[in-house]
């Protein structure tokens, strides 16, 4: 079984998350956790780091299953069929939950636009990507290629090394 990418309803990512959960179905949605700050009271809320996705792991005979959760747009398309996700992107995707990186930045000057590299280590270890910018701090475009997806992740410039196999 692959991981799937669902559109869904406009700020509904949370709560579709649970209703394909509730089906039997395993889901996903990134969440990044930030402070927000009211007149009268700090808060810490979960958004989605990806607005409108929802991840699915589900057979082709499941295929169908996620239409019944309420919310469910379609599926992304990516290449003429369903776009499919890897396990190395989910378990990225999960590590930059867990600890936060979801950030954007810039980037550190070693590294120039268009290089591409590989995450030697760390919770990121083999994802690939490229560097979209160049500013002042250490912060690196993943992109995650089955969907053609890019996240902005803060991460040490050490755990990056030249990927030379364009």
């Amino acid at each position: 079984m692959n991981w799937r990418v669902l559109y869904v309803a406009s700020r509904s990512e949370k709560k579709v998350n649970q209703r394909l959960t509730d089906l039997g179905l395993e889901s996903y949605v990134p969440l990044r956790t930030e402070k927000r700050r009211w007149s009268d009271r700090l808060k810490t809320v979960s958004t989605p780091m990806i607005n409108g996705y929802v991840f699915v792991k589900v057979s082709d005979k499941e295929r169908d299953t996620v239409f019944k959760a309420q919310g469910v747009l379609n599926y992304v398309r990516y290449n003429g069929g369903d776009a499919s996700v890897r396990d190395i992107e989910i378990t990225a995707l999960r590590s930059i939950e867990e600890k936060g990186y979801f950030v954007e930045g810039a980037f550190s000057q070693s590294l120039q636009k268009g290089d591409k590299v590989i995450i030697k280590y760390g919770p990121f270890k083999g994802l690939t990507g490229s560097v979209k910018a160049v500013a002042k701090e250490n912060v690196y475009r993943i992109t995650i290629e089955s969907i053609g997806y890019s996240l902005t992740v803060k991460v040490p410039e050490e755990v990056l090394v030249k990927n030379n196999n364009k």
